[in-house]
This record gives structure tokens, sequence and C-alpha cells, in this order.
């Protein structure tokens, strides 16, 4: 892979994970969810925050995975 594609499939991996983030600080309120990880989405009241939560917290690990990988 040339340098510009690497540059640019890391680029797109931060967009990825910066709109993840978002998704989860707003669907639990706030950025706690950080610090206590999945743990913290037990405590959300609804079961449709919950599966979002997870589904979010789910594609952070795996770009977090592939940028480790590369």
């Amino acid at each position: 892979m040339s340098i510009s594609r690497s540059k640019n499939f890391e680029r797109k991996l931060d967009n990825f994970a910066k709109e993840a983030k978002n998704e989860l600080n707003n669907v639990c309120g706030s950025s706690l969810w950080e610090s206590l990880g999945f743990v913290f989405f037990d405590q959300l009241e609804d079961s449709d925050k919950i599966a979002k939560a997870n589904f979010y917290y789910g594609q952070l690990q795996i770009i977090n995975e592939i940028k480790f990988s590369i």
C-alpha cells in the first residue's frame, strides 16, 4: 500500500472513530463510558440505547484493532 493510500485509510478510520464516539456520547449522555467501557451501557434505561451503544462500542474496538495491526 502506498503512503498516500495508507494515510487516507488512517484518516477514514479516524473519521469512523469520531462518529462512533459522538454517537456513544449522545446515547449515553456523557463521555463517562470512555473510562468505564461497555459496563456503563448496562445502566442505560432503554434497551434500544443499550443496543446502539454496544454497536458503536464494537465499531470502536474493531477500528482500534485495525489501527494496531497496520
